[in-house]
């Protein structure tokens, strides 16, 4: 087959480490040949360009937004017109089998493909607005409807996201598969290692309202006013205003001096490896992948119930769960497992066998090939 994606962004987020995971699997197994059209210039392209792909891009607004007003999407779709019907022109030539779009945000590639009488795929990354805050030009129902009316098929990364996209599309059209997250095994920690030194603490990803971090700010003074010897690292990128407000929120707390934020890093592995429990302070996480990323490097996941975080950790028994903001059980939770270290084993040994059967390129690689080839055949 030949096939082409439109993402949405260039930067290096879970969706997009998926896209180039899948992207692999295509061109690895000689599946399909893949082309990539980006909105702008970023460090996705080197990433997709060494997973196979041919990379172009297509400059395109799309219909949600972070930081505008609402009022701005209607200006922003109205630019997309051009760019829409340059794409469906360019489709009529190239003649893909099918076209896949990326990401909830955008969709010009599916209004493109549905003019160029081209068969296509919506991969859903997300919530969009209970994790990312977005706001969608046609509200959430009546765009996750336009979703459905533009597919011949939607492959949800988890089934938390697939069962809020049933709700707006026909359920015969969805499915969902987890993603192959690549991320080498670990070895299992030394037995009692928890208990020798600080407890060390890791929350990776965006700094940003929705994940948390100052849920976790708020256990770890509880557990240093416990008397357990803690300490967090905060890893991602962020808003600055956000990160001033939980650096303020440590200092208020008297645990400023146990609290390290750094920047995004493109070595997870190593944090993970460097942390005794990795906390998931998510409160609509459409995945997880920092989940199953310490589960396969052995390391227990303490995580909120909400999105797919509690299928993650129902369903491989790699950590324990806590109800959304409540800081004093995700305090709790992670004392029991400073407390019992052959509990923390488990856990990790646990979820890494799970992850290690159910997040794999395989897995991932042949859920979409079923739903592209049967876009494909039904076209």
């Amino acid at each position: 087959m030949r096939i082409v994606f439109l993402s949405h962004s260039a930067r290096l987020g879970g969706a997009e480490l998926a896209l180039c995971e899948l992207v692999d699997g295509l061109t690895r197994t000689g599946a399909a040949e893949a082309e990539v059209l980006l909105p702008r210039g970023g460090p996705l392209a080197e990433e997709l360009g060494r997973a196979g792909a041919r990379v172009g891009v297509r400059r395109s607004q799309g219909w949600a937004t972070l930081r505008r007003s609402r009022l701005a999407l209607p200006a922003m779709a109205a630019l997309d017109v051009p760019s829409v019907a340059l794409l469906a022109a360019r489709l009529m030539r190239s003649r893909p089998d099918v076209v896949v779009t990326n990401s909830l945000t955008n969709p010009c590639g599916a209004l493109a493909a549905r003019l160029a009488g081209v068969r296509h795929l919506w991969l859903v990354n997300e919530f969009g607005d209970l994790d990312h805050g977005y706001r969608f030009l046609l509200g959430v129902p009546r765009t996750l409807a336009a979703v459905g009316r533009l597919s011949a098929g939607v492959l949800a990364c988890s089934r938390a996201v697939a069962e809020r996209v049933a709700t707006h599309v026909d359920p015969r059209k969805v499915t969902f598969a987890y993603y192959a997250v690549t991320m080498p095994t670990g070895a299992p920690p030394e037995r009692g290692r928890a208990v020798r030194g600080p407890l060390r603490l890791l929350l990776l990803g965006k700094k940003h309202e929705g994940k948390g971090q100052l849920d976790a700010v708020r256990a770890l003074a509880l557990l240093l006013a416990d008397g357990v010897d803690a300490r967090l690292r905060l890893v991602g990128d962020g808003e600055p205003a956000y990160e001033e407000r939980v650096r303020a929120l440590a200092t208020d707390l008297r645990a400023g001096d146990a609290v390290e934020s750094v920047a995004f890093t493109a070595e997870p592995a190593r944090e993970i490896d460097a942390a005794d429990v990795v906390v998931m302070c998510s409160r609509a996480e459409g995945f997880g992948r920092v989940t199953v990323e310490a589960m396969r490097r052995f390391r227990p996941v303490v995580g909120a119930r909400a999105g797919a975080t509690t299928e993650l950790l129902e369903g491989s028994g790699g950590g324990l769960l806590y109800p959304p903001g409540d800081a004093r059980a995700l305090a709790d939770r992670v004392a029991s497992l400073h407390a019992d270290p052959e509990l923390a084993l488990r856990l990790a040994r646990s979820g890494s066998r799970w992850a290690a059967e159910h997040c794999t390129p395989d897995g991932y690689l042949n859920a979409f090939l079923a739903l592209a080839r049967g876009a494909n055949a039904s076209g």
